[in-house]
């Protein structure tokens, strides 16, 4: 089988309904709950969601955002405030590549910690909608050819994305708005009285909050105009990324702050009735201006411009987590979403949840129906054998995925990753295969009967077969398939001499499991979620 086998079904959405879904999980249907709302579930997670209601396993698994966040490393506290100089500053070329190399170190260092987060994701499970957010609100690492975003900003963005991930989208878009990665990313840096920078409040509109033109009716959201208006009243804003940068407070290490002199004071005017009032020096202030004029803007866009908001969201939520490419056809599924989440003030969990436990989300035409993500295989692969590729080579899983062309806070431009079907190609097929079969060989066989082990039904082989398949894949498969897979895992170890063989680590079970498990990554459906 090869990649010209790989196929997607081409889906309606509106085909189907957002009522609840009320039967009991069992194998199959948790599978695909788990496979989109982590990167993978392990057989403990699975076994302790099957029974339950799509509503109870939603409340297991996605929680209510109170958790505590999660430390850095002690290696990355040793440098998440430390300041330093600016490697573009006119420094001697020696000390400016001794900066940057420390940075480029930093950031593998805070990518690795992220992807830890990733494989030991438990209940609630936090990292697949941190990466959801950071696909929309992106940031470059690398930006303006020869800049570096500090490593430390990176970090911070990550930590508000997931404190934030299922709560108010009006409350993302103001503190991301004033958030050091993004100010250094959109040119919000630079930006000022006179000459205010237009990068971001262009991209808030078109990319981060509502789209170029509305979803339903096509017509434009915002003019340039209102992008212009919206620019001034972002003035002045400025983090503290540098040692000896001019006009920064002191012992407030990568915090953003602002500067007076360069905040336009003047009223601003949005979409016609939206007006941010003139301001006196007295209210020119940090506190009132960042309550004033950049929440006031970020309010005047949700007043405004709510439904197209909330339209271009939820068709990004359906986009990332039920099927990468719906049909101008299915707004009615986008619109009774979109209508949710403006009743409920912008709140992204009642979205989730109403999706989640919906007829749609759980009907078999959307089984299989998404590409796995770089991150979705490698961690996915990672979780299902639970071996860590770090373990054996430090920065395989970074450097696997981003060879798998998903460098994650470094994406080919502000846009993100265009993903659906750009995720396969020619290059990144025979990757995918390579890692697999990596990770396979490096199982030890005490780890292979450990997984195996598993399953509640390891000593029955065609029940594992089933067990097998309902895990390693995302969808039901023929009986032929099934009974050829049945003998690779056989082995030629008799039906009544199979438990036997496992629970004596006999090599030829411990041969016929990995042989299984190559065959079955090497099927097209290995690469669908």
């Amino acid at each position: 089988m090869g990649l010209s086998e790989l196929k997607i079904n081409e889906h309606l959405l509106g085909k189907y309904t957002l009522e609840e879904y009320k039967t009991p999980l069992d194998r199959s249907t948790a599978m695909h709950f788990l496979r989109r709302i982590t990167f993978h579930p392990t057989p403990e997670q699975l076994s302790s969601i099957i029974g339950k209601t799509a509503a109870e396993a939603f409340d297991i698994l996605v929680g209510d955002s109170t958790e505590s966040l999660p430390e850095a490393t002690s290696s990355m506290k040793s440098w998440l405030n430390k300041l330093e100089e600016d490697p573009l500053s006119n420094l001697p070329n020696d000390i400016r590549f001794e900066i940057e190399g420390r940075h480029k170190s930093h950031y593998g260092e805070f990518i690795d910690w992220w992807l830890d987060l990733m494989k030991n994701d438990n209940f609630p499970a936090s990292e697949k909608f941190t990466l959801f957010l950071s696909s929309i609100w992106s940031v470059e690492f690398t930006y303006d050819t020869l800049s570096l975003i500090p490593p430390p900003l990176l970090f911070r963005n990550n930590q508000t994305l997931r404190k934030n991930r299922i709560g108010s989208y009006k409350d993302i878009a103001k503190e991301i708005t004033l958030d050091g990665s993004m100010l250094m990313y959109q040119s919000l840096f630079y930006s000022g009285k006179g000459s205010p920078n237009e990068n971001f409040m262009r991209e808030l509109m078109e990319l981060f909050t509502m789209g170029i033109g509305d979803l339903q009716t096509g017509k434009s959201n915002y003019t340039e105009g209102d992008i212009r208006e919206g620019a001034r009243a972002l003035t002045g804003w400025r983090t503290v990324a540098y040692l000896g940068q001019d006009g920064a407070p002191a012992n407030r290490p990568f915090e953003t702050f602002f500067m007076k002199n360069q905040h336009d004071t003047e009223s601003k005017k949005l979409f016609q009735f939206g007006e941010i009032s003139p301001i006196n020096d007295d209210d020119n202030t940090e506190y009132l201006v960042k309550d004033k004029e950049v929440n006031g803007l970020i309010d005047i866009l949700f007043t405004y411009k709510g439904e197209s908001i909330t339209r271009f969201i939820c068709d990004k939520i359906i986009r990332f987590f039920v099927y990468s490419n719906p049909a101008a056809s299915d707004l009615e599924i986008i619109n009774e979403l979109a209508n949710l989440m403006l009743a409920n003030d912008f709140e992204l969990k009642p979205v989730y949840k109403k999706l989640f436990t919906s007829q749609l989300f759980f009907n078999e035409d959307f089984r299989a129906s998404q590409i796995k993500t770089p991150p979705e295989y490698v961690i996915g692969l990672e979780r299902m054998f639970d071996i860590d590729f770090d373990v054996l080579s430090g920065g395989y899983s970074r450097n696997a995925i981003s060879k798998l062309e998903q460098v994650l806070y470094d994406p080919p431009n502000v846009s993100g990753w265009k993903g659906y079907r750009s995720w396969i190609s020619t290059t990144t097929f025979p990757l995918r295969i390579e890692y697999s079969k990596e990770l396979i060989d490096k199982l030890t066989d005490s780890q292979i009967i450990k997984f195996v082990k598993k399953f509640d039904n390891y000593s029955n082989p065609d029940l594992l077969n089933f067990d097998l398949i309902s895990y390693l894949l995302p969808k039901s498969i023929s009986s032929d398939r099934s009974t050829e897979l049945f003998n690779i895992l056989l082995n030629e170890i008799s039906i009544a001499g199979w438990a036997d063989a496992v629970n004596s680590s006999d090599n030829r079970a411990i041969q016929g499991i990995r042989n299984y498990l190559k065959r079955i990554i090497l099927s097209p459906d290995f690469q669908l979620c």
